[in-house]
């Protein structure tokens, strides 16, 4: 069949026959009728577009070369399963089991998995852009994202994969989806604001959000890694109370000193027992009780999320 042939065109030439016959081939068998295949950027595959298999075990399966795309496979077994280049994209994947399964290279674009197990499988150097995983169990660390996507791309996937996580109470998984996320799109930010084409006025705009969005990482980590939190809420101590010193807020005190009342400031304790002199460090004093505030504000969103997500 040509490669522009329709979905349902597709699966109407998979009688039950063809389809026993190509369910026991991807188990190793050998097929009593020819399967079709096709070619595809210069390359050969097994055409299996638009198949449906369902109630089937193909543990040990090696797929390699096999476009799938437009399949459905209902409670199949890919149990220790290899995937090799193979086209799953608009494929739909309802509680199928991959423990061990290997996918390499593949296009997995568009695709739909939903109560699937991937335990101990790999899912290396594949695309998976647009693709939705709902109520499946994979793991972060079984994912190798390609080097070669877009930023945008790769956002896109670690939203999806985070909402997964989260529907299955992997909180630790989609926390660092949640900051994957957010570093790609940074990236996607970085890359718009150094666009040759870009208007100066859009160009400015971007360059605002690129360092907006650094600030927040180096801050915070976006309220995924609350230790920089506390890192920075320590330099800005350190800070603000060398610049006190500096200004002479506090008359006689030395730096250990202005460091205190820098930190009873930046907390807003306020003992009163050092006070600011002067127009400019009751200023900066204003400055780094109005941050303190933000500080510990965030530092409170991001322990609240932590301790939610337990």
């Amino acid at each position: 069949m040509a490669a522009n042939d329709s979905v349902a065109q597709l699966r109407a030439r998979w009688t039950p026959q063809l389809t026993q016959a190509a369910a026991a081939f991807l188990q190793g068998e050998p097929s009593p009728v020819e399967l079709p295949s096709m070619e595809l950027d210069g390359r050969t595959y097994l055409d299996l577009r638009g198949i449906r298999i369902e109630q089937t075990q193909l543990d040990g399966a090696v797929l390699h070369r096999v476009n799938l795309r437009w399949a459905t496979f209902l409670d199949v077994g890919f149990k220790g399963a290899t995937f090799q280049e193979c086209n799953l994209s608009q494929a739909s994947f309802r509680e199928c089991y991959f423990r061990r399964a290997v996918f390499e290279d593949c296009e997995i674009v568009n695709a739909r998995f939903s109560a699937s197990d991937f335990s101990n499988g790999r899912i290396d150097r594949c695309r998976l852009d647009f693709s939705v995983f709902n109520a499946c169990e994979l793991p972060l660390s079984s994912i190798t994202f390609r080097k070669d996507a877009p930023p945008q791309t790769l956002a896109r996937v670690c939203r999806n994969l985070k909402l997964n996580a989260m529907s299955l109470g992997h909180f630790g998984d989609a926390s660092d989806l949640a900051y994957a996320e957010r570093t790609y799109e940074r990236q996607v930010l970085r890359e718009r604001a150094l666009a040759p084409e870009i208007a100066p006025l859009a160009r400015l705009r971007a360059i605002a959000l690129w360092f907006d969005a650094a600030l927040f990482n180096w801050i915070w980590g976006y309220g995924e890694r609350p230790w920089r939190l506390t890192l920075s809420m320590i330099a800005a101590i350190l800070l603000f109370g060398t610049v006190q010193y500096e200004l002479g807020a506090v008359p006689g005190r030395d730096w250990w000193e202005h460091v205190y009342f820098s930190g009873i400031t930046f907390f807003t304790i306020g003992y009163g027992d050092l006070v600011p002199v002067g127009f400019l460090p009751r200023f900066v004093s204003l400055v780094e009780g109005v941050a303190g505030i933000l500080f510990i504000g965030m530092l409170i969103a991001s322990a609240t999320k932590k301790i939610m997500y337990r």
